[in-house]
């Protein structure tokens, strides 16, 4: 069945029964049941995996919400629509499916009828599969384009956005048609984390930067130059980092240890990788680094890639460990370079990485994504 025929069938089978959606808003105004109708603009999207944690969210800075998880609680999307944020449901795709047109026609079916019972405002794809045949990664593309597609058809308004590497270089084995997924879709969010993934060229492996400014730049600059525009490209940053256990300097490391020597773990064709460390939210690196019955150094900086790291002694083991990860001022300069590059926006993973209840730790967390957008004079802030 062509791409053509498959769309009209599917809008054809979906807005025949889209009536059976316009009942059951759990709102209290029915306007809070229908998708969002706002224009392409600026964006801060949060990637969210708890379900019990949107009440501490600062409503009125965030765009989209990412969802990652099964079920909404009606007052979730009402506060969200209220505050004209997209809520919009995490997906992947089955790569051995591409190309199978029955299974893709069933597929967006179901994915336009889980939005529309949910009264919500579309998918964020999250494929992060090796692809690295022209002819798959031409079929994901295509499978974009039929659901951006029969989406808009319904509501022009729908949303579809696509996670994707920190460069389009073939991160990880995922040789992607980039600019074709740019293309197909409302905006693409560049996942600069995860950045040592794949570490080549190292003789001996090393602890490092979860997410560097420069490496961010770069993988822009690779996007642009497929012919991507700026305005496509959101930059998604982390709340997270890497704890790397057990230094394996010998007797030379210490507290004081600047290059961690790590394990080989070998990850998709590079003998180095983050995958010899585990991800820490951070909030947990915080606890760690303000225990004092760890013995533990004091936040140090690296120049070369603008993030900060620290060192403690196991408490189990008496070994070194290394850990990486992102605080205000790493995010800050990244949010900075966002705004010079006038990308469409910044995201988070995740959103639920911050311990709300400690306000002066995960307050300048949030309010390094948000110095993205244009901040009111102290003459307008005086009339609110």
């Amino acid at each position: 069945m062509g791409i053509i025929s498959l769309l009209l069938l599917i809008v054809f089978v979906v807005v025949s029964s889209s009536s059976s959606s316009s009942t059951g808003c759990p709102c209290a105004s029915s306007y809070l049941c229908e998708p969002l109708q706002i224009a392409p603009r600026q964006e801060f999207l949060g990637f969210s995996l708890n379900s019990t944690q949107y009440q501490n969210y600062y409503w009125n800075q965030l765009t989209t919400l990412a969802i990652f998880y099964d079920t909404i609680e009606d007052e979730l999307l009402c506060i969200a629509h209220e505050n004209d944020v997209r809520l919009v449901w995490g997906t992947t795709f089955p790569i051995e499916s591409l190309g199978n047109s029955s299974y893709i026609e069933e597929w967006i079916q179901e994915q336009i009828e889980k939005v529309q019972s949910t009264f919500t405002d579309g998918l964020n794809f999250d494929v992060e599969s090796p692809i690295t045949d022209p002819t798959i990664a031409q079929q994901y593309t295509e499978l974009v384009s039929a659901t951006n597609k029969a989406f808009k058809s319904i509501n022009p308004f729908y949303q579809i956005t696509i996670d994707v590497a920190w460069s389009p270089s073939c991160i990880d084995k995922r040789c992607y048609d980039y600019a074709g997924l740019a293309e197909a879709s409302d905006f693409l969010i560049a996942m600069d984390y995860d950045e040592r993934s794949q570490v080549f060229g190292e003789k001996v492996c090393t602890a490092g930067a979860n997410s560097s400014p420069s490496n961010a730049l770069a993988g822009i600059n690779n996007y642009t130059d497929l012919g991507i525009s700026t305005n496509q490209l959101v930059m998604g940053l982390p709340w997270y980092g890497y704890i790397y256990k057990s230094c394996l300097n010998g007797d030379e490391a210490g507290l004081d240890t600047v290059v961690c020597e790590i394990e080989s773990v070998p990850f998709r064709g590079a003998n180095c990788s983050d995958a010899a460390g585990s991800e820490y939210d951070y909030s947990y690196l915080i606890q760690l680094l303000q225990d004092q019955t760890i013995n533990s150094s004091t936040v140090q900086w690296n120049t070369e890639w603008d993030s900060p790291y620290f060192n403690y002694i196991d408490p189990v083991t008496g070994n070194v460990n290394q850990v990486w990860f992102d605080n205000p001022q790493s995010l800050s300069i990244k949010v900075q370079l966002a705004q010079k590059l006038n990308l469409r926006g910044v995201a988070v993973w995740n959103i639920d990485f911050l311990d709300f209840s400690d306000q002066y730790n995960s307050r300048p967390m949030w309010d390094a994504l948000t110095s993205f957008f244009p901040q009111p004079s102290s003459s307008e802030q005086s009339l609110n």
